[in-house]
């Protein structure tokens, strides 16, 4: 566990995480200007769409989950904001992504027998890389 702060600033992030999905937003807001552009009588509908998707950019918070760099995994689900911890990517067992009703979990076991849980919201946005780091190592299904 370390502060955000003394986080390498030379670090090669190959991929950040965020809550928010920043592309599907923007691509509503261009789709519902499409559709007032190209369905002029979808004029209340476009509008709808384009209002929700600015809402959502503009005012929703965002705040970054994790970052995948070639030698660890840097987990930002502390209670204390200015935390976050670095887990090496030797230093990992194996890894599960749990389903939830509201968010997912992505659930990492150490070496020293504990567990790391990340909440998550896509499991999309972070297979490729978790596969990339440390192949082999998924344990399919819910784990209780």
């Amino acid at each position: 566990m370390i502060r955000k702060h003394n986080l390498d600033g030379n670090r090669k992030i190959m991929k950040l995480v965020h809550v928010k999905p920043t592309l599907i937003l923007w691509i509503l807001l261009f789709a519902g200007a499409l559709l007032i552009v190209m369905k002029p009588y979808m004029l209340p509908a476009g509008i709808t769409i384009m209002l929700l998707a600015l809402f959502a950019i503009l005012v929703m918070p965002d705040r970054d989950l994790c970052e995948f760099t070639p030698g660890y995994i840097v987990l930002f689900n502390q209670h204390d904001r200015d935390d976050c911890m670095v887990i090496y990517w030797e230093d990992i067992v194996s890894w599960r992504y749990e389903k939830k009703t509201g968010v997912d979990h992505l659930v990492f076991t150490l070496t020293d027998g504990t567990t790391q849980i990340q909440e998550m919201f896509s499991r999309n946005a972070v297979k490729k890389y978790v596969e990339q780091y440390i192949p082999g190592k998924e344990i399919k299904g819910r784990q209780k």
